[in-house]
């Protein structure tokens, strides 16, 4: 069983911290760690669970419903 760390608090989070500093590996950013991993996706993971990414959470709310009890409908492509 894969245990994050308490500051990261899930391993959703991690997931996503990790895809977001591969993407940046592959885009060329320099590596913050040495790792005898060459897959950007390892560094990664090196990287956040070193603590050497900083991240915050987007705290966002979602839209609201109109409360007259319409269905919305949504069409889809041609």
């Amino acid at each position: 069983m894969f245990i994050v760390d308490e500051k990261i608090g899930s391993k959703y989070r991690f997931v996503l911290i990790c895809a977001q500093r591969t993407k940046q590996l592959l885009e060329g950013a320099q590596t913050r760690v040495e790792s005898p991993f060459h897959k950007p996706a390892f560094v990664a993971m090196q990287e956040v669970l070193a603590g050497k990414i900083d991240w915050k959470v987007n705290e966002t709310t979602p839209p609201a419903l109109p409360d007259s009890g319409e269905v919305l409908q949504v069409e889809v492509g041609p």
